[in-house]
């Protein structure tokens, strides 16, 4: 599968996972420290908004390196999906959720829209043989192949976190 077919898949679930859901049900939070559907929703979107700006930015100043990934796609499944329970990581403040969106619907509609932008990107630009890296807050220094990577793992560790708040409205 391409980088796009993955993206495009990976977001096709994350649509499915807000399937039958109700307002109330998009809106609950099982601890008051928690987030509801409808936050981790925004949160994806502010993430996968500041990793196109990212990848899609001219930069003057390239940080090259001579591989295509520098963590590649099964470690960054590992570190973000397999190890979501023991490695919590905080999400900087420019990435917590606000209230911007009030339905699931607008959502879905804002994070399809940020989508198909990265995937014309990908359709126009050879991501897969750029070594240029961009520096994530936590990880460091990363490819755009992995930038790519790192979008469809973090949506799937949310993804995991939605179906927990699903299962915990039923308890």
């Amino acid at each position: 599968m391409t980088l796009q077919e993955k993206l495009f898949t990976n977001t096709i679930s994350l649509f499915n996972s807000f399937d039958s859901l109700s307002q109330v049900q998009a809106e609950f939070k099982p601890s008051p420290d928690s987030w509801s559907i409808l936050e981790c929703a925004e949160h994806i979107f502010i993430v996968d908004t500041s990793v196109s700006k990212s990848i899609t930015a001219q930069v003057s100043e390239k940080t090259e390196n001579d591989k295509i990934e520098l963590f590649g796609e099964g470690k960054l499944n590992h570190l973000l999906v397999n190890k979501r329970t023991t490695l919590k990581v905080v999400a900087p403040d420019f990435a917590l959720p606000t209230g911007r969106f009030k339905t699931l619907e607008e959502a879905k509609q804002n994070i399809n829209a940020i989508i198909n932008k990265i995937i014309v990107y990908l359709d126009t630009h050879k991501v897969d043989e750029d070594c240029q890296t961009i520096k994530h807050f936590r990880l460091g220094e990363m490819t755009k192949t992995d930038w790519v990577h790192f979008l469809i793992h973090h949506t799937n560790r949310h993804i995991l976190q939605i179906e927990e708040v699903k299962l915990s409205r039923k308890k």
